[in-house]
């Protein structure tokens, strides 16, 4: 069983996002790092890999009730979604947090 079966065994659950993490893994795994621990490098993407298949984790501990925070101009139909409570606008300025907890009211 090769290193990369599981993570092939998952596309099928991923979005494009997670797709794309995959991808660049593997490139990363292809290309030699001469300075860099590979054991530990390799560990530490998939580690990161993981954690965002799994999903977003509030700082609080818990995966309910968060929300992806979409950056840039909104459409009605992200006024519409925002509206809902299914995102939270970021505004027009890219910004270090993904996600918001609508329990704790905190981005992340």
């Amino acid at each position: 069983m090769s290193n990369f079966e599981p993570i092939v065994a998952s596309i099928v659950q991923l979005n494009m996002k997670n797709l794309l993490f995959i991808f660049s893994f593997l490139i990363l795994a292809c290309e030699s790092q001469p300075n860099v621990d590979s054991d530990d490098f390799k560990s530490n993407i998939i580690h990161d890999l993981m954690e965002d298949i799994k999903g977003p984790i509030c700082p609080k501990n818990h995966k309910d009730s968060i929300v992806p925070i979409v950056y840039g101009y909104p459409s009605e139909e992200l006024f519409a979604k925002s509206d809902s409570g299914l995102v939270v606008l970021g505004g027009c300025e890219l910004g270090e947090e993904n996600y918001f907890c609508k329990i704790h009211k905190i981005s992340f």
